[in-house]
């Protein structure tokens, strides 16, 4: 499941509403269909509000939600209309202006992992004894169909927020390909864990404790690892920008230790602009423009101080992947144009946006929490160039086979260490860093 779920779990936790409740005398398909037609007019009025271009691209955002509000004379319940409303707001094709429904009582692990890799899209983990590992399914294997979607480097961004993010799925009817043998279908069961809910929709004693379980779960899956290879090098490995700044300043410390730092920012979905400040200041020598930030107010550079003697000195290779979004994307592209050092791996997302959240809610016999991010700025890099759609191009592209996740290769890594000097086989590489899941 993407990195992006269990986030979307944490913001949600801080309403303490984990399902949508409602009493037993409204369960009416036309209460629920208000119930829907209300929530798509607070997304469109808060899009409206704050997108940063109020042209929206040219599209024509009111004619769009018109559609909508047409759709959910049809939907027979709040669930269907829920969909409605997210593909009225997909329909922007911005990536960080999403609907988040309302978060349910239920969280979900499908035990899996899938990505775009080159151009097509693949296993890259399956957690042992789960049911997709004892129904056959192992990375490397191509996913040639998920949920009836046949998913591609255009489509896949809004199939996984669908699928995974928005409204992940006890069960999951994928056809899929293990290395040079024939298409076959699986279906697997997700793992589900209950929330207990309290009538007056506060979470008791135990449903905080397990807010406390799931918070430390989502907390490994974003830990930074590291690896003191040898006196020259050392890899981190660095899942999302989210650290506070003493403690990228403390992992850099260490770094300037040593001659060459690997930075792998592959997987990493980005994060707060601060740690991206932070990171940005750790490995110039002088103070950068980033870009300009274009806002519906107006626009402004993005300017980031250096540490000066204290940042780090030595080369720099950094890795990604098509899974390498925002801030990753940003720090990468800003090393490219400052000649600052070597991006290797896959192309990148191409989510880049500014973006902020807005908490919205329906109250009365019912009570709804939900939340639409809005992104409230897009990035024009110093060389006029934007990543959002684009992605970062890699210097050295290196694109993992089908047969080397099956097999636990890692050949980025490995090219990454030879250019910094030290030999290292895919097979070694691909035991630095096992993969991590989270606890529940």
């Amino acid at each position: 499941m993407n990195r992006r779920t269990m986030l979307l779990v944490a913001i949600f936790l801080a309403y303490l509403v984990a399902a949508v409740c409602t009493s037993a005398q409204e369960k009416l398909n036309r209460v629920e269909q208000e119930q829907a037609r209300a929530i798509l007019h607070q997304v469109e009025e808060t899009i409206e509000k704050n997108y940063f271009d109020p042209t929206f691209r040219g599209i024509d955002l009111h004619a769009r939600f018109q559609e909508a509000n047409k759709k959910l004379n049809d939907v027979p319940n709040l669930v269907a209309g829920l969909g409605v409303v997210v593909s009225a707001v997909e329909g922007l094709s911005d990536s960080h202006t999403i609907f988040v429904p309302p978060a349910r009582n239920v969280v979900v692990y499908s035990g899996w992992q899938m990505e775009m890799v080159g151009e097509n899209c693949i296993i890259t983990a399956v957690e042992p004894n789960s049911d997709a590992w004892e129904k056959g399914l192992r990375p490397g294997d191509q996913v040639l169909k998920i949920q009836g979607y046949e998913p591609r480097r255009s489509t896949f961004r809004i199939i996984d927020q669908r699928i995974n993010q928005l409204l992940p799925l006890a069960e999951y009817r994928l056809v899929v390909a293990s290395p040079g043998q024939a298409s076959r279908e699986i279906i697997t069961k997700s793992q589900l864990v209950t929330l207990p809910q309290t009538s007056n929709y506060f979470l008791g004693g135990d449903g905080q404790h397990q807010i406390r379980r799931l918070i430390e779960g989502y907390q490994l899956l974003t830990r930074p690892r590291t690896n003191e290879l040898n006196d020259k090098l050392m890899i981190w490995k660095m899942p999302r920008f989210i650290l506070p700044k003493s403690e990228i300043d403390r992992l850099f410390g260490t770094a300037r230790k040593h001659e060459v730092l690997i930075l792998d920012l592959r997987d990493n979905s980005g994060g707060a602009e601060d740690a991206l400040r932070s990171m940005i200041s750790n490995v110039f020598d002088h103070d950068i423009v980033v870009g300009d930030m274009i806002e519906r107010s107006g626009s402004g550079p993005l300017r980031i101080s250096s540490r000066g003697d204290r940042a780090f000195g030595g080369k720099l290779i950094v890795l990604v992947n098509s899974a390498s979004g925002s801030a990753a994307e940003i720090f990468a592209r800003a090393v490219q144009l400052e000649k600052r050092g070597t991006v290797i791996g896959d192309t990148t997302e191409g989510a880049v946006r500014r973006a902020k959240i807005f908490p919205l809610m329906l109250q009365g016999a019912t009570f709804i929490a939900y939340s639409v991010e809005v992104s409230i700025a897009r990035l024009k890099m110093p060389d006029g160039g934007e990543l959002e759609g684009t992605g970062v191009t890699p210097d050295v592209k290196v694109i993992p086979s089908p047969s080397d996740l099956a097999e636990g290769r890692d050949p980025v890594l490995a090219i990454a260490a030879q250019l910094a000097g030290a030999p290292l086989s895919g097979e070694q590489a691909g035991k630095l860093f096992p993969v991590v899941w989270a606890t529940h």
